[in-house]
């Protein structure tokens, strides 16, 4: 049986929140250089694709 996720705009937000901190105290302390931190934070590094899926429902009319 497939699990449904939801989405939660609030959720998010604060956890887009707490990373942006997380980074911003890792630049701060010489921990990760800007260049470590684009690339890491780039488009396709925040997708899981190895547990995603593609579904399609084709309808008919």
């Amino acid at each position: 049986m497939q699990q449904a996720c939801y989405y939660s705009p609030a959720e998010r937000q604060q956890e887009k929140e707490r990373q942006r901190a997380s980074d911003a105290d890792d630049l701060r302390s010489g921990r990760i250089s800007r260049d470590e931190l684009r690339a890491r934070n780039g488009f396709f590094s925040s997708l899981d694709i190895v547990e995603s899926s593609i579904i399609c429902e084709e309808a008919f009319a």
